[in-house]
């Protein structure tokens, strides 16, 4: 029977920031930056209008990359790299940014590319786009 690992955790949520299930690691949704829920300002229209983490503004493609890094880091904890994805799902807040961060996208990932999704969804916390990835790593065999 295969035991599973957990790396990380993120102030505020119930979450590992990764996990790794036998060969394979699965990350949880990552953007630029932490935040704290407690921290959150919504409008009206329960839209995020703060999430209390004091982000400066940053171009899309800044904070693709910002996320990507993220990602690598979360990926390290658990042994793996970016090279080491098979999987990834993007949302944006906006499709119109799928122009610019396809282009960043490109300076991290090379062919073989992971199989990708993309989706439009809002957030809870002060993005634009959020990644969640799986890995493969196998485990050294005795």
């Amino acid at each position: 029977m295969s035991s599973v690992q957990a790396f990380g955790d993120s102030e505020g949520f119930p979450i590992s920031l990764a996990i790794r299930a036998g060969d394979f690691v699965h990350t949880c949704a990552v953007g630029d930056h932490g935040f704290n829920p407690r921290d959150v300002r919504y409008n009206s229209k329960g839209v995020v209008v703060d999430d209390g983490a004091g982000m400066p503004k940053r171009s899309i493609e800044e904070e693709t990359r910002g996320t990507i890094e993220t990602l690598r880091s979360v990926l390290a904890e658990a042994g793996c790299t970016l090279n080491d994805i098979v999987d990834i799902s993007l949302w944006f807040k906006d499709p119109r940014d799928f122009e610019a961060v396809n282009a960043v996208y490109a300076e991290y990932f090379k062919a073989p590319f992971p199989t990708r999704s993309v989706f439009q969804v809002g957030f809870m916390g002060d993005y634009r786009i959020e990644m969640k990835a799986t890995a493969y790593k196998p485990l050294a065999r005795r």
